[in-house]
């Protein structure tokens, strides 16, 4: 992230919008990541598992879920990571069904803020006049609601070990799913090269048609949440 922000300076950017945008990105990921971890924590707490709970992570303290090398990683390449929610399965009451419940959690959670934000921004896009004030406002909007979906959408990613593959492993037999889990050290390296490589001249075409896909459900969802909005809004004006 950071390295993208010194290529807009360098490609003439101005430095004031540069920092704004940096921060407002800051603060939607920490208020994302937070909310999106503790959402795994409440879940498994209300799923039986109180390990989560008594470690303090079934919090909105942004402090609890940060991981240093997590956070690093995100602030300098655009990936990055929490500090993982700890669940004990063993205490879960119906593990296979309860494990896919605390992994959905966190994507779900993601997009709810994202309808939240989606909302607001198409709300104050409609009601408040445009200034420089309002237009940092409508960029915090809608980059949270961006974020959030992103973020949603990603870790449903039946790749080890994003929230998708313990839901998918919840699905198969129990020594496919063993087996599948198993290979979670391989795939962070396919996870690397699919953030990584958009930035890489020689991989970025390949890596585009993949995450194509991804990208077009992030911006169909976005739509879909401004949609009835729009809806109510345009009915409003119609009686009045």
């Amino acid at each position: 992230m950071i390295i993208s922000y010194i290529q807009s300076y360098l490609a003439g950017a101005d430095i004031v919008d540069i920092v704004i945008f940096a921060a407002l990105t800051v603060m939607s990921l920490l208020l994302s990541l937070t909310v999106h971890e503790c959402a795994h924590g409440w879940m498994a707490h209300k799923c039986g598992d109180d390990t989560a709970y008594m470690n303090g992570r079934v919090t909105l303290n942004p402090i609890a879920h940060l991981d240093p090398m997590g956070a690093l990683s995100m602030l300098f390449i655009g990936y990055g990571w929490a500090k993982a929610v700890p669940v004990n399965f063993r205490n879960l009451r119906k593990p296979r069904r309860d494990i896919a419940l605390v992994s959905l959690a966190g994507p779900v959670s993601n997009l709810i803020l994202a309808l939240i934000f989606t909302t607001l921004y198409t709300a104050a896009q409609m009601f408040l006049p445009a200034n420089t004030f309002t237009t940092i406002l409508f960029a915090a909007f809608y980059l949270t609601a961006t974020l959030n979906v992103g973020l949603a959408v990603f870790n449903l990613i039946p790749l080890p070990p994003l929230d998708g593959s313990k839901v998918l492993a919840c699905l198969l037999p129990p020594t496919t799913a063993a087996k599948y889990l198993m290979w979670e050290r391989y795939f962070y390296i396919v996870m690397l090269v699919l953030v990584l490589g958009r930035n890489i001249p020689v991989v970025e075409t390949i890596v585009g048609y993949i995450w194509a896909p991804i990208d077009f459900i992030r911006e169909a969802i976005i739509g879909l949440f401004a949609t009835p909005f729009y809806i109510l809004w345009s009915l409003i004006k119609g009686l009045f």
